[in-house]
């Protein structure tokens, strides 16, 4: 790895972070407890569409421990759900990319999708309340949504900095 994506993919690690514990100061109100948008998983689609999914798992896995870490919630509950949403997370879009048949949209909404699934199939296992599976279709619903706001900002920001990763990849537009 050379050391332009090594400091990218740390940028991308300390933007996720920052957008993981910025999001953990705003309430949002929902039927589903817990509920929140995801916009770090923005740090995680940049580095899939900029570097593969070898990066993405790198940004993610980093920001989710590091995160974990910094706000005291290492291997707490809260952390073994995101884990659990994550490696679902992972896999889904790293699959629905390479498969082509999806647009970023479609990546996106997949990762929300199963990391939704993740953390209910985690948040069942702990505590063994069968009950929580009955948020699993409002999860989803609200996936959609919130896998088609993140692919919107991160198209955005890929498209801005088409140019300046095209230079650091040593690439030619």
């Amino acid at each position: 790895m050379n050391t332009r994506r090594a400091v990218i993919l740390a940028f991308l690690v300390a933007a996720g972070i920052l957008l993981q514990i910025l999001e953990s100061f705003v309430p949002v109100v929902m039927l589903v407890p817990g509920y929140k948008i995801g916009l770090a998983n923005i740090a995680g689609l940049f580095a899939l569409y900029t570097y593969g999914p070898k990066d993405m798992m790198i940004v993610t896995v980093c920001r989710i421990f590091l995160a974990g870490l910094l706000t005291g919630s290492l291997f707490s509950v809260g952390f073994m759900l995101s884990v659990s949403g994550a490696i679902l997370a992972l896999l889904a879009m790293t699959l629905a990319k390479r498969s082509g048949l999806f647009s970023i949209y479609g990546v996106s909404v997949a990762g929300a999708a199963a990391h939704s699934v993740g953390q209910v199939l985690a948040v069942t296992a702990i505590y063994q309340q069968y009950f929580m599976q009955m948020f699993l279709p409002v999860l989803l619903a609200l996936s959609i949504v919130s896998g088609l706001l993140i692919a919107l900002v991160s198209e955005r920001l890929l498209k801005r900095m088409k140019h300046t990763l095209a230079r650091s990849q040593g690439r030619r537009l």
